[in-house]
């Protein structure tokens, strides 16, 4: 059995970091189209170029939020032992947040999802199966470590993303809580093998 640790890092750590460069590329072709319309004067060059500046700012605004609501908690990485999930035997699990005495978090999720393409190129994910765990909340200098362990049932499927498969399965690892009057989520895609 494989005892190395595995440290796999949160989904939500690059969207807002996502949106922001993606608005800065927005930002960029309004700016220029602006620039060269300023001469020329057409009242539609001006109603292009300050809808792209209005997207490209509603997505920097958007991407600076979700930046923001995601070092409430920090980086938030989890730590697998063994460094990948094997059905029907026991893998535990430890998440840090660099906060100290946070206490919030009681219960661990894991999920499988199922990807499954529809007509044309639309797909559809469906929740195929869920568990919960208790948290084990250990306070240890300036950070909070929550540990838990699951066994994950013979008769589920393990990790498949497959190019050409119609059905994609992938297990996901997650929590959230409401602090301050925000819903704040952490999900980890794990690794799963027979």
């Amino acid at each position: 059995m494989d005892t190395i640790n595995s440290v796999i890092r949160s989904q939500e750590s690059t969207e807002g970091i996502f949106l922001q460069i993606f608005g800065i590329v927005l930002l960029l072709p309004a700016i220029t189209l602006l620039c060269i319309s300023t001469g020329t004067n057409p009242s539609a060059t001006y109603l292009f170029s300050g809808f792209f500046l209005s997207f490209s700012i509603l997505l920097l605004t958007i991407g600076t939020y979700q930046k923001r609501k995601f070092y409430k908690l920090g980086k938030t990485p989890l730590t697998l032992t063994p460094s990948f999930c094997t059905i029907g035997e026991e893998f535990k699990g430890s998440i840090e947040i660099g906060k100290p005495n946070f206490n919030s978090v009681k219960e661990i999720t894991i999920s499988l999802w199922r990807r499954s393409k529809t007509a044309g190129d639309e797909s559809r994910q469906d929740k195929v199966w869920e568990s919960s765990s208790t948290a084990k909340i250990n306070h240890v200098d300036d950070k909070t470590i929550l540990e838990f362990s699951f066994t994950i049932p013979h008769d589920k499927e393990p990790t498949k993303k497959g190019f050409f498969s119609n059905n994609k399965y992938y297990w996901e690892a997650s929590f959230e809580f409401v602090e301050s009057m925000q819903s704040i989520k952490r999900t980890w895609e794990i690794p799963v093998k027979i």
